[in-house]
């Protein structure tokens, strides 16, 4: 990077995944310094952190006791950014590789033509250069959900769109985000209740609140190698991104919308029980729809994320703290 502005780069993982060399690698070329980079080994079981340190000499790697899911890992890092004083701070998913080393130059030079935003970021392909991930999203909505849920399914091309122009937007993906550090002194960090999914928009919401904007800058980035495995409808992230649109509405004071997408999710989990295939997905459905229900009651009607007497949920709970209504700004 050839501007003043000091700038960080945070990749966080909980266990070795199959890019991280070459996303780590990736980064180092663009920092201006080794300990820009930022690696945070969220609670591994391989010592991943050390292994890390082995291969790439010189850069900061900061060891996590436990995993804390995607917003505890990626606050560890940010924290450290701030405290070292930088200017920005780039959080990238360690299932990337960098297609374009100029790219967080080219965000800076858009940060500067936008002083009010606090997050900016860049086109971003889908495990292909053919494909472009749709990283300019809305807030949750119960009536967008249910106008695009079909279509969705049917084919996520036809509600696919092409990033042309550099423009405000109500939030980024934070697949690869760019943070104005005096920004994040403004509202806070990531609010690690949700673990990882819809953090993104709350994050972003709680920016709008204090006056600072989101903005996507059309300049090829990185690919984001998603994995194919671990988004079925009864997984575990599946779980976190009905239970966090829950928290969402609720926490933005859109309680009636809560009510509405948690009694469609229960109806839709029930529909996938009975329409099982196999008496595995039958049951992995099952324990799908029970961790909802009690997750949804522990939200709407009690002060719990989940209920802890249920030995069915048992594996979820590892990560996740009891819920309660935080202030935005002590996040």
């Amino acid at each position: 990077m050839t501007l003043s502005d000091r700038t960080a780069v945070v990749v966080s993982a909980h266990r070795p995944y199959p890019t991280l060399d070459s996303c780590l690698s990736g980064f180092l070329r663009i920092v201006d310094r080794h300990e820009d980079l930022i690696f945070v080994d969220n609670g591994s079981s391989v010592s991943l952190g050390r292994s890390v340190s082995g291969m790439f000499p010189g850069i900061t790697v900061i060891n996590l006791s436990q995993n804390g899911l995607f917003c505890a890992g990626y606050n560890a890092g940010i924290r450290i950014a701030l405290e070292e004083d930088y200017d920005f701070v780039l959080i990238v998913n360690a299932d990337t590789e960098v297609v374009n080393h100029a790219f967080v130059g080219d965000l800076l030079e858009a940060a500067r033509r936008w002083p009010r935003a606090a997050f900016l970021g860049p086109l971003v392909y889908y495990r292909n250069r053919e494909t472009i991930q749709n990283t300019r999203l809305h807030f949750p909505s119960v009536a967008r959900s249910t106008a695009t849920w079909l279509p969705w399914r049917l084919s996520r091309s036809l509600l696919r769109h092409s990033p042309l122009r550099e423009e405000p937007v109500e939030f980024l993906n934070g697949v690869c985000v760019l943070c104005r550090c005096a920004a994040l002194r403004n509202f806070g960090l990531m609010d690690e209740q949700y673990g990882g999914y819809a953090e993104d928009a709350d994050w972003s919401w709680r920016a709008h609140a204090m006056g600072w904007s989101s903005v996507f800058v059309p300049v090829a980035g990185i690919i984001h190698h998603e994995e194919q495995e671990g988004y079925e409808h009864y997984s575990f992230k599946s779980f976190l991104l009905k239970r966090n649109t829950v928290f969402w509405f609720l926490k933005t004071g859109h309680r009636f919308s809560a009510f509405a997408y948690a009694f469609a999710s229960i109806c839709l989990a029930c529909l996938r029980v009975l329409t099982a295939g196999s008496d595995s997905v039958r049951r992995q459905s099952w324990k799908f729809l029970r961790c909802l229900i009690r997750s949804y009651q522990g939200m709407i009607f009690g002060d719990r994320l989940i209920a802890g007497s249920d030995p069915a949920i048992s594996d979820w709970e590892k990560g996740l703290k009891t819920w309660q209504y935080t202030d935005p700004g002590s996040n």
